[in-house]
């Protein structure tokens, strides 16, 4: 399978995590281009894993980046130390770095964070030694529409209906015996 067409940048970007040894999983515009095999796409989107020393690994890449705290291109006016807090109380955020903006979010609306992308994402490789993981289609669908996380929902008893008015309670009860023993009937 051929690489799929990145900027250089990004691919920077994604080579400076993968040597701090960063857990994420990509998502957003750079997770769809690249399932695409290419895309113009202007930054980094990305799950972290919350764990302490992966945290702490983050932090060392986006330094390494020169990352600073930014609002639509322009850095944050409230003249954040982003360095000296945990980015898990900053998040969600964007970091503009000297390559290309990162946005961090440990739990996007839609899903329970980096162990529920992590589950279904695969590894692309995206240049020579670079391979993130990479959410789902499937995910990236459910974030998209803002879907609900993966629970698997308890079984809903079956739909009761209101007697036919000329049946009798007993024919009821009847009734409702046959259709639990039909083997073919789904309850």
């Amino acid at each position: 399978m051929s690489e799929p067409q990145l900027d250089p940048d990004l691919i920077a970007v994604l080579r400076t995590l993968g040597t701090h040894r960063v857990d994420f999983v990509l998502l957003g515009d750079i997770a769809t281009a690249i399932h695409r095999h290419g895309g113009i796409v202007s930054g980094v989107a990305l799950v972290p894993g919350g764990y302490g020393r992966n945290v702490e690994r983050l932090a060392g890449a986006l330094d390494a980046l020169g990352a600073e705290v930014g609002i639509a291109g322009r850095p944050d006016p409230r003249n954040l130390d982003w360095r000296a807090m945990d980015l898990r109380e900053l998040a969600p955020c964007t970091f503009m770095t000297s390559c290309a903006d990162v946005d961090v979010d440990f739990r996007p609306a839609g899903c329970d964070g980096y162990p529920d992308l992590f589950q279904d994402a695969d590894r692309h490789e995206v240049a020579p030694g670079v391979r993130p993981h990479v959410a789902s289609v499937e995910d990236l669908q459910r974030l998209a529409h803002g879907g609900a996380p993966r629970v698997i929902p308890p079984a809903l008893p079956p739909l009761a209906l209101p007697p036919e008015p000329d049946t009798t309670p007993e024919q009821e009860i009847r009734a409702s015996m046959a259709r639990a023993s039909m083997p073919h009937v789904r309850r």
